[in-house]
């Protein structure tokens, strides 16, 4: 059996001493399974929070290729424009006067401004 030669070492997450697993050459950071998870979903959450934008774009590029891909039926339009915030806008003349796809991104726009203008505190400044 090979011998550890970085000895122990602190968990990142409990801080209690562990033994790394020799096959981990020095890149083990956390003590057990349950640390583990904890550091994967830590590492998961600092990455979410650098990269949000890779969501939204994502997001809206998924549901622009979903209208394309759908036939101009008007009950399949009536689906793709259906939101969890409902904002007040006449979708039904927009998609009519210019189509499926600006229609999904003026919603996805103003979503996104009632979002970033509910976030931001009332008041004076």
């Amino acid at each position: 059996m090979a011998k550890n030669l970085r000895g122990k070492r602190p968990c990142c997450i409990c801080r209690t001493w562990f033994l790394p697993d020799v096959r981990q050459k020095g890149r083990q950071k956390a003590c057990g399974i349950d640390c583990q998870k904890e550091l994967h979903r830590r590492q998961c959450e600092s990455w979410n929070k650098k990269n949000n934008s890779y969501f939204k774009n994502n997001y809206l590029g998924k549901k622009l290729e979903k209208a394309t891909a759908s036939k101009p039926v008007q009950n399949s339009s009536k689906a793709l424009l259906q939101s969890k915030t409902k904002p007040v806008l006449p979708m039904e003349i927009i998609t009519t006067e210019y189509g499926i796809k600006p229609a999904i991104i003026v919603r996805y726009l103003v979503t996104q401004i009632i979002n970033q203008t509910r976030a931001r505190p009332t008041g004076f400044t």
